[in-house]
């Protein structure tokens, strides 16, 4: 085989790999910001892991510190988090 072609297959898989991290990666934040609107008071991590979110606890971390940064969650205390004003306006939530 080609090396050329070779290489080129070879980038174009790592580019697909790239394209379904981020896709699930964006998937995994839209799910977490879903739970966050829906729950009524603040929220922890664990709360997030009890309702069936298939993911770790540094990988949620990272997902809610993405999502306070954006201005979609913001911290309450120390262990817990609720949905902004301007994620629940982004669900069309209510209060």
């Amino acid at each position: 085989m080609n090396s050329n072609f070779s290489q080129a297959i070879d980038l174009k898989i790592q580019k697909l790999h790239e394209t379904t991290m981020r896709s699930e990666q964006f998937e995994k934040r839209m799910v977490i910001l879903g739970f966050a609107v829906r729950t009524s008071g603040p929220f922890s991590i664990s709360d997030i892991q009890g309702s069936g979110i298939d993911a770790g606890a540094n990988s949620i971390r990272t997902c809610l510190l993405d999502l306070m940064s954006l201005g979609y969650v913001e911290r309450v205390t120390v262990w817990t988090y609720r949905a902004t004003g301007k994620a629940k306006q982004l669900f069309g939530v209510k209060g």
